[in-house]
C-alpha cells in the first residue's frame, strides 16, 4: 500500500493512452493493460482499464504479480474502506480461462484483468459438503466461497495482522466453476443460501 501514490501516478499518466486504445476497439466488453515495475522495490505490476461498452464510463485498476518460487500469484487489494487481499492463483485462472472465457490464447495476466473487469460485484457465501464435496480436506478456511456473474468460486479464507495495524481479510482464490457445469444438487444448494437474505429481509 505504501507504492499506491507511485501507481496512482502512473495509472494518471497512462490513462490518455489507455483511452485512445479502447476508442479504437470493436470488441466489448475490451481491456487494455501495461507492465509496471517499481525499480526500488522490484515489485511488478498490470495497470488496466477496461470499459463494458462503448458509452460506458473506463474502469481503473491496480493488481501485483508475486512469485513463490514455481507458484505465481495474482493480487488484487481493495483500496479503501476495510482492508481486504484477493489472492488469485494459477490454478483458479487456468480453469477460469478453460470453464469460462475458453480462450487458451490469454495469458496469465489477460486473464485475471477478464475475471477482475468482468466481476466487480461478488457475493460471499458460505458452504458446506453439499457445495464442495472435499470440504473437510480443506480444514477450517474453506468454508466460504464467492457467486459472481460468470459462476462460483472457491476459496479458502483467513485473516492476517501486522503488528499496530488492522486485521487484513485474506481470500485465497483455489477454483472456478461456472453454475451450467455445477450439478444440480450444489445449485440448488447455492439458491438456497441466497434465500437466506431475502428470507433475512425485514419487510
Amino acid at each position: 500500500m505504501s507504492e499506491m501514490p507511485k501507481l496512482v501516478w502512473k495509472r494518471d499518466a497512462l490513462f490518455r493512452k489507455a483511452a485512445n486504445e479502447l476508442k479504437k476497439s470493436t470488441e466489448f466488453p475490451s481491456h487494455v493493460m501495461y507492465d509496471y515495475k517499481i525499480p526500488s522495490s522490484n515489485n511488478q505490476y498490470i495497470i488496466y482499464f477496461s470499459c463494458e461498452h462503448p458509452y460506458a464510463p473506463i474502469v481503473p485498476g491496480f493488481l501485483l504479480v508475486m512469485y513463490d518460487d514455481h507458484k505465481r500469484f495474482i493480487i488484487k487489494w481493495t483500496e479503501k474502506g476495510t482492508p481486504e487481499v484477493h489472492i488469485l492463483t494459477s490454478h483458479f485462472l487456468q480453469r477460469y480461462k478453460e470453464r469460462f472465457l475458453k480462450q487458451p490464447e490469454l495469458s496469465a495476466n489477460e486473464t485475471a484483468v477478464r475475471y477482475l473487469s468482468r466481476n466487480s460485484t461478488m457475493r460471499p457465501m458460505n458452504i458446506d459438503e453439499r457445495i464442495n464435496k472435499h470440504i473437510e480436506e480443506y480444514g477450517e478456511y474453506a468454508g466460504e466461497g464467492f457467486l459472481v456473474q460468470d459462476g462460483f468460486c472457491f476459496k479458502l479464507s483467513g485473516e492476517e495482522t501486522v503488528e499496530g495495524e488492522q486485521p487484513v481479510r485474506i481470500s485465497f482464490y483455489t477454483t472456478f466453476m461456472p453454475l451450467a457445469e455445477m450439478t444440480e444438487s450444489q445449485r440448488e444448494a447455492i439458491f438456497e443460501e441466497c434465500m437466506k437474505d431475502v428470507d433475512a429481509l425485514d419487510y
